[in-house]
């Protein structure tokens, strides 16, 4: 299959993957007390895409926080439009730490065990999408400040298929 997508490649320049050919990062960095920026509950960018999705891919998500989170309590979860958890739960923005990954669980590591069966905790579930931008959403509280770098693994199915990182 021929990618419109830029695949991931090794140093030779060779495409890899395997099942995920593609990755795109997404860095957040937040604001909660500057209306409408990334962390600032009820406003703009609450329930905003952090990536466009066109057509029908297999995609999964997960985020490294660079910069530890603060917003006594805010809460934030990762989704699409009417399931606004399915990638990454509700999870209280204080309880991601500096140099955690967040996965589909709420028990946040440095480290986390890939191939565990779907419903186990830290897994990595995969989710077909046609269309279905993938968003964050802040509730509760502000989440003042901190940085959380995502990543979407996807793989395209139609020609036409991509997953692109929002610049808001």
């Amino acid at each position: 299959m021929k990618y419109s997508v830029q695949a991931d490649r090794d140093v030779n320049r060779t495409a890899f993957g395997g099942e995920f050919p593609c990755t795109v990062k997404r860095t957040i960095t937040f604001a909660g007390a500057t209306a409408d920026a990334w962390g600032n509950d009820a406003g703009a960018l609450d329930g905003a895409a952090i990536y466009t999705v066109t057509g029908l891919v297999q995609a999964r998500l997960m985020a490294v926080c660079t910069t530890l989170l603060t917003g006594a309590t805010a809460t934030i979860s990762v989704g699409i439009s009417g399931d606004t958890a399915i990638f990454l739960p509700v999870e209280t923005a204080t309880q991601i730490d500096a140099d955690q990954i967040w996965v589909n669980d709420a028990a946040n590591a440095t480290y986390i065990i890939i191939g565990e069966e779907q419903a186990a905790i830290d897994n990595l579930p995969v989710y077909l999408l046609n269309g279905n931008d993938i968003i964050l959403t802040v509730a509760t509280a502000d989440v003042e400040t901190g940085v959380l770098d995502f990543y979407c693994q996807y793989r395209p199915i139609g020609s036409s298929s991509s997953i692109v990182a929002t610049t808001t």
